[in-house]
């Protein structure tokens, strides 16, 4: 059974990128070749439900955003950086939002002179 979809080339892709990964370390990680993964990457290619599911588990990404990407409101680089943040201690976790609302609020503070 292979899994049909047009648009996972580029969610591969930006999924693998994020994690820091080359197509070759991708590939040896789900045990293809790296023609596989240049293939599934370049939507020349669809992978068997057994190789989906190794791609889905190696780059760290909900299956739903390969198959419903229309659903689906984070990419790959969300999903990667809300598994870094599951991965922190409960004080990173404290310092990385004190740190993101005082960004926040700095950025929205630029926005109007920006737009003046």
């Amino acid at each position: 059974m292979h899994i049909k979809v047009t648009w996972m080339g580029d969610i591969v892709r930006s999924a693998r990128e994020a994690r820091g990964l080359t197509q070759a370390a991708l590939a040896k990680e789900i045990a293809v070749s790296k023609r596989t993964v240049v293939a599934l990457e370049n939507n020349q290619r669809k992978p068997t439900y057994e190789i989906f599911c190794r791609l889905i588990h190696a780059l760290n990404i909900s299956a739903d955003l390969i198959v419903n990407p229309d659903r689906a409101t984070y990419t790959a680089e969300h999903e990667q950086l809300f598994r870094e943040w599951l991965a922190c201690g409960e004080r990173e976790q404290k310092i990385v939002i004190i740190t993101l609302r005082s960004l926040l609020r700095a950025l929205r503070q630029d926005e109007p002179e920006k737009q003046g």
